[in-house]
């Protein structure tokens, strides 16, 4: 920034520009509000001094409204406007036109308009921000209106759901009905207990649930199955068979509350000698249990014997 001179020699900067760029930016910022400080109390003197001259701390043309203090005299041609901010025609960035803050030959401000002397210039040869034109900014055919207009609206986007050529390995499809193999059965008996199984030299439990009989509505032969309560996962799963020493009910020692008896259980997909022992809540429940179980010995015993009994005939005719 090189030093300006104003009309008649007055030096308005005595510092180099290699100077204030040493400086630190709230340091130019004091300066410049300092500077204008000094330029309005001068503003100031002078008008109460010379009356209605156009010594304004706003200047916005010609002669100044008598009295001291801040002046808005109306705009003026002729020069020697002696002002901070200008804002006569083009003031704030375009081109300027007749009339304009400082006239024909220019006064002294920190913003000018159409001269070169002011901090920031737009019509001369320092350096300034130019005027935008918002119709050229927009495209010029209204794009930006359009898009203003289009903020804030719902685009509603079309869900995929497939892809052509692809096809998943599952899905996520809620089926109604889960066959369980038990849908051609009823229901002989049912009791909430808990199961253990003989294991490594212990009783282990299995878990909680409904012990159940269940007879199939075609042959007749009763089965006993038992599901945890929580998973559905099967426990104990065997035929209720009258061959010793299988489904043979024996008392535990600790407990007249639990029944002990050695199966061929399928429980894990195959046939697997397995002891069990079931836990009820009471004495009466446990008495109960026993009443159905050796009534499912019975039935079994004879459905085997009618099958027995089919198998003759069919193999003597």
């Amino acid at each position: 920034w090189s030093p300006s001179r104003a009309p008649g020699g007055v030096l308005l900067s005595a510092m180099k520009r290699s100077e204030m760029e040493g400086l630190d930016t709230d340091v130019l910022r004091q300066l410049i509000v300092d500077a204008t400080a000094v330029l309005a109390d001068r503003a100031a003197k002078a008008t109460t001094g010379r009356g209605d001259s156009q010594q304004g701390l706003f200047t916005f043309g010609g002669g100044a409204a008598s009295g001291g203090g801040v002046n808005f005299p109306p705009r003026s041609t002729n020069g020697g406007v002696q002002s901070i901010f200008s804002a006569a025609p083009g003031a704030l960035g375009g081109a300027s036109t007749s009339g304009g803050a400082t006239g024909s030959t220019g006064g002294t401000q920190l913003f000018s308009a159409n001269t070169s002397s002011g901090l920031f210039s737009s019509g001369g040869a320092g350096a300034a921000l130019p005027s935008r034109d918002l119709a050229a900014s927009s495209g010029g055919d209204g794009k930006a209106a359009e898009n203003s207009d289009d903020e804030g609206q719902l685009v509603n986007e079309e869900e995929v759901i497939a892809v052509n050529g692809w096809t998943p390995s599952m899905t996520l499809e809620v089926i109604g009905t889960i066959a369980t193999g038990e849908e051609d059965e009823e229901q002989d008996y049912c009791q909430r207990s808990k199961l253990y199984r003989w294991r490594d030299g212990e009783w282990k439990e299995r878990g909680l649930g409904e012990a159940r009989l269940l007879r199939d509505k075609k042959t007749g032969r009763v089965r006993f199955l038992m599901r945890q309560e929580r998973t559905g996962k099967v426990i104990a799963n065997h035929f209720v068979v009258d061959t010793a020493p299988y489904c043979s009910l024996s008392k535990n020692a600790d407990s007249e509350k639990i029944w002990v008896w050695m199966c061929q259980d399928f429980a894990d997909g195959s046939a697997e000698v397995q002891q069990l022992a079931l836990k009820f809540g009471s004495v009466e429940s446990a008495a109960k249990f026993q009443e159905a179980f050796d009534e499912a010995k019975l039935q079994n015993v004879k459905v085997a014997a009618e099958e027995a009994e089919k198998k003759a005939k069919e193999s003597n005719s």
